[in-house]
This record gives structure tokens, sequence and C-alpha cells, in this order.
């Protein structure tokens, strides 16, 4: 049997406990504080697992869905957002929903026609599905002189273009949100 023994003073020993004490302090801190104003203010994924929910949640947001031919297909997330990604990020983020976390991942690209936006050419809802879980997208037209707008309710009196509804495709998905 080996038996160590060192000598201290307590004055060492007080200066190793409060080093102890301190570390475990920013660890908390770490794990417990908010990690920045973005990501406190966006909002949970949306279950979209199977073509159902992705429908409803369409129609939580005011849009007719073609239903019978949906389309899918598999998409990057770049790893750094050049300008062109960034700013349909921020297109992501005023409809509640941040593509950052995703950084590198695969996502499937859920495309669907929309019915109900007369005077837009044909119109189509592009959702963005990670494991499952709808983390962003967009409604667009594809006439040339179209529009691009987040996951904002539909309202048929405001411009298409305008896309400036106050409800985000999360807020108006209430029952369809992930848990």
């Amino acid at each position: 049997m080996f038996v160590f023994s060192f000598k201290t003073s307590k004055k060492q020993i007080l200066s190793m406990l409060i080093c102890v004490l301190a570390l475990i302090a920013v660890l908390v801190i770490a794990v417990v504080w908010p990690s920045g104003g973005a990501a406190a203010e966006t909002l949970s994924p949306v279950v979209g697992k199977d073509d159902q929910q992705r429908i409803a949640f369409l129609t939580d947001l005011g849009y007719t869905v073609d239903s019978e031919a949906p389309s899918v297909r598999e998409v990057l997330i770049p790893d750094e957002f050049d300008d062109v990604f960034q700013q349909y990020n921020e297109l992501q983020k005023d409809a509640g929903m941040d593509l950052g976390p995703y950084h590198g991942k695969r996502v499937k690209c859920w495309t669907y026609k929309i019915l109900n936006v007369p005077g837009e050419g044909e119109v189509r809802a592009n959702l963005y599905v990670y494991k499952d879980k709808i983390i962003g997208g967009d409604i667009s037209s594809t006439a040339l002189d179209g529009f691009m707008h987040g996951l904002t309710t539909y309202t048929p009196d405001a411009s298409a273009a305008a896309g400036d509804s106050t409800t985000t495709g999360t807020q108006a998905a209430g029952t369809t949100q992930a848990g």
C-alpha cells in the first residue's frame, strides 16, 4: 500500500477551493444563461414529419394547397452564408425561423403548389424539413416579376409582395408545434 502526503497551508487550500467554486460558477452560467438575443427570439421548429402535417401547417397560415403532387429534393444548408443566403435567412428570421443552427446540414425541401393567391402566376410554398421538423421556407411566385416572403399568414387584402403580416409560421401552427 502506498501513502501519499503533502504539506499545504490554509491559504493554499482556500485558494484551490475558490478556484473550484469559480469554475463551477462559470460552467453553470454557460449552460443556463441564454445565448444571445437572436436565439432567444427564434421560435421552435414545427412538426412536419408527413404530408398531412406539412399541409396542415400551410393551411393554418391561410393557404389552399394542391396536395396531389408535392415535390421533394435534398438541399445542403451552406457552412458559411454568402450575401444571398444571408438575405434569405433574414427572410426566415422575419417569419420567426432561423437557418443558422443548421449550417452544413442536409435538409429536405418540400414544394407545394398554392391555389388561393390570384393574379400572381403559379405560387409555390417551399418547406425546409430537418429531422421531421419544419425549420424554414418561403412562399413565392414563379412569375417574372413575382414575389417571395417567409412563412407568414396569407391575407388576401394585403399585397402578396409585401409579406408584412405579423403572424409568423410557427405562431399560426399552434396545434402542430413540436413539443
